[in-house]
């Protein structure tokens, strides 16, 4: 794109943003055009100050659910048209982890910008998945030119009054995304348990914390991490109401002769079951 188009479409992006248009801010006049248009931000905010996000992270710990689905809005330059217009994403694969089919999936079919639409989406289908309880895996995304489109704006500057990114500062290529996908665990603040440090022996509502445990009162009770982390959403009669649950299910698996073990063998414990347990000592 030359320069002088470039600084006319930042010109006209900046006057439309102080005209306070009901409309959405991001459509100007110019090349018929695509850009990613990714914004969040905390609830009391909204896309009018939101800043414009190159990097979307995606913490399945904060997923109800194996599944989740993220919508990438992309915005388009030039005008609307009275017609549906397909456009083309690309996954960059040098700077890609993420594995297509078992960490994520694109529809593809739905990458259209409707008809009198200034703007379209990316969906992207994500799956929570064991390599990704210990490290990271990123994908990167880049709109490709087509016949209906080029590249809308090849750097986004952020605009006066609106935030600037949580994740990167400064200016940034808008025609890439990221996502990076994790679903790492640690002790929460609200969990209430742990061993006694002279025997080892487990005690408190619900002993010591393992991953294993967390997940599985997260699948009987619908929980995600953030549950975990504030009086409020967590508050003390709750966590009774848990103890008492889990104490019953143990025992019951137990009786049956399929007790649920931890990853060193022992028994998995909550107050309220017939048995101790001693971290690194094997049930049998």
């Amino acid at each position: 794109m030359k320069m002088k188009s470039l600084l006319q479409l930042i010109s006209c992006l900046v006057i439309l943003l102080f005209t306070n248009c009901k409309h959405d801010p991001m459509l100007f006049e110019g090349e018929e055009g695509l850009y990613f248009s990714v914004q969040f931000g905390p609830d009391w905010g909204d896309e009018k100050v939101w800043a414009n996000q190159p990097v979307t992270p995606v913490e399945f710990i904060n997923i109800a659910g194996n599944v989740d689905t993220v919508r990438l809005k992309v915005m388009i330059t030039g005008e609307l048209k009275d017609y549906d217009r397909p456009f083309l994403v690309n996954v960059v694969s040098d700077s890609t982890s993420a594995i297509e089919n078992v960490n994520y999936k694109i529809l593809t079919d739905e990458l259209v910008v409707k008809a009198n639409e200034n703007h379209g989406f990316v969906p992207v289908v994500l799956y929570r998945t064991e390599n990704i309880q210990k490290e990271k895996k990123e994908m990167m995304l880049q709109i490709i030119p087509n016949s209906h489109f080029t590249i809308g704006l090849p750097i986004w500057k952020r605009l006066p009054g609106q935030w600037e990114s949580t994740v990167v500062k400064g200016d940034f290529k808008a025609d890439f995304h990221k996502l990076v996908i994790s679903d790492f665990v640690s002790r929460p603040s609200r969990w209430i348990g742990q061993a006694n440090p002279t025997t080892g022996i487990e005690g408190g509502l619900w002993g010591v914390f393992t991953e294993k445990k967390y997940r599985l009162i997260c699948e009987h009770f619908d929980l995600v991490y953030e549950d975990f982390t504030s009086e409020a959403r967590m508050p003390n009669a709750k966590r009774e109401v848990i103890r008492e649950y889990m104490a019953r299910l143990l025992r019951n698996l137990y009786d049956q002769g399929t007790p649920i073990l931890e990853e060193d063998g022992r028994l998995m414990w909550f107050s309220g079951v017939s048995w101790s347990s001693k971290e690194g000592v094997p049930y049998r």
